[in-house]
């Protein structure tokens, strides 16, 4: 009898330690990420943004804004580093829209000094109020004596074919010795 008792308790035990693990947080309102984890500068890449209401009530989505912090500048009379999409999506009470199915976002990453990681608010506009969506894009920076050392590996490729080709043609030409004529030596009698 203790036995069963012993192993009830066991079990219930592991069931309480178990629950946590199978109840899953409720997502986050906006969800955004990108199609890569790094880019280069003047690469192209897609903004992916989920939009979860966690409302009972359904909700319409009226616009989305994205700024792409370190990337805002005055640029050619125009300011650039955001942008808004408007629409009207309606969307259920607890339920889920990747807004990428209703608007193209897409982004190219600057070819000049603004070409750093930068941090990407995603704004979202409904009809109660703003949510509010985070990501990150990576650009690793290339060492600035990267060229240097690209040019050093290209001279030492160029200096070992050169040496080659010296070191074959001395073999060649060291074995070709011209022939020896052998003549009779006259004797002085």
């Amino acid at each position: 009898m203790n036995k069963k008792i012993i192993a009830l308790i066991i079990m219930a035990v592991s069931m309480l330690l178990i629950t946590p693990l199978v109840n899953a947080q409720e997502p986050d309102e906006v969800t955004v990420w990108t199609s890569k984890p790094n880019y280069a500068p003047g690469e192209k890449g897609t903004l992916y943004v989920a939009f979860y209401n966690n409302r009972d009530v359904a909700v319409t989505i009226k616009n989305i804004t994205i700024t792409y912090y370190a990337w805002r500048a005055y640029v050619g009379g125009t300011w650039v580093g955001n942008e808004t999409h408007t629409m009207d999506v309606p969307l259920s009470g607890k339920g889920t829209k990747l807004l990428n199915e209703v608007v193209d976002i897409t982004f190219t990453v600057p070819t000049d000094g603004r070409a750093i990681n930068t941090t990407v608010q995603v704004k979202i506009g409904t009809d109660r109020g703003f949510e509010y969506g985070y990501a990150n894009i990576n650009v690793p920076e290339t060492p600035s004596y990267m060229e240097q050392i690209v040019t050093l590996f290209t001279v030492q490729v160029v200096l070992i074919i050169v040496c080659t080709i010296i070191i074959a043609a001395t073999i060649f030409l060291s074995a070709r010795r011209p022939r020896v004529m052998w003549r009779r030596e006259e004797r002085a009698e």
